[in-house]
């Protein structure tokens, strides 16, 4: 099952709907379609038991679309390039792989980032998102013990293989290497290849040898990254299991 398809989801977002829906259809009607599209943004006024529900849906919302990235990464990760007649030189499927790569890391690593202000929201904690941390978060009282507490454990321990390559891309302006041996045309002797058929070795040969090596390992990173995705999709699912009855227990002390 999928982290959309999990019941957490519908009930949250079934919730938020039956309230915030109306609520803007009436703004709109006193006002206009300014309060959507207005230099302002739209403000809604919330009980606390709204402003509980709203939260809570946001930030799971939010850990979904990180899912659907990662989905999107890898369905682009699969695509073939095609150089246009405009262009001058195409993007060499190397480059593109790494590109994709970069990406999936920084999303993938996020993914531990907003379950934990999805956890923050549904147990009411009141940090703000900046405060929330995996100390600040898996210390508190209500977390410490818990099944909780030991699922989002063992998710920064998932992710922790990324941590270094985020920091390195993020915030030191290097590049992540990928997870598998890539064949670079340093490895083939060019040089007797180009003795032996008595031509010249070019830049447009070793781009040419770089595409042609490169396209036997997308194949292996693919399954890296739809093994991981599975990996961390299942410890979100089991999250979304203790939080359910977190959320509806909350919901009824609103209520």
């Amino acid at each position: 099952m999928a982290v959309k398809e999990h019941q957490l989801f519908n009930e949250l977002w079934e919730n938020v709907r039956v309230w915030v829906m109306p609520e803007i259809e009436e703004r709109i009607k006193r006002e206009g379609y300014q309060v959507l599209f207005g230099p302002t943004k739209l403000v809604l006024e919330f009980s606390p038991k709204q402003n509980y529900e709203y939260n809570s849906c946001y930030w799971c919302v939010r850990l979904l679309d990180a899912f659907d990235r990662l989905r999107y990464i890898r369905n682009m990760t699969r695509r073939s390039l095609y150089r246009k007649k405009s262009e001058e030189k195409s993007v060499l499927l190397q480059e593109w792989l790494i590109y994709n790569y970069e990406h999936y890391v920084i999303v993938y690593q996020g993914v531990l980032d907003i379950a934990l202000l999805l956890t923050n929201a549904l147990f009411d904690m009141g940090n703000p998102p900046d405060k929330c941390s995996y100390s600040t978060i898996c210390d508190n009282t209500r977390i410490a013990g818990t099944e909780v507490g030991a699922i989002l454990k063992k998710l920064i321990k998932t992710v922790r293989k990324h941590r270094e390559g985020k920091n390195l891309l993020v915030h030191r302006g290097g590049r992540i290497e990928l997870p598998i041996q890539v064949r670079m045309p340093s490895e083939v002797d060019l040089l007797y290849v180009s003795i032996k058929l008595g031509i010249e070795v070019k830049d447009e040969l070793r781009d040419l040898l770089a595409e042609f090596l490169t396209i036997h390992t997308r194949k292996d990173l693919l399954a890296i990254m739809d093994k991981e995705f599975k990996q961390i999709e299942s410890q979100v699912e089991k999250l979304f299991d203790e939080l359910l009855p977190v959320y509806r227990g909350m919901r009824s002390f609103y209520s």
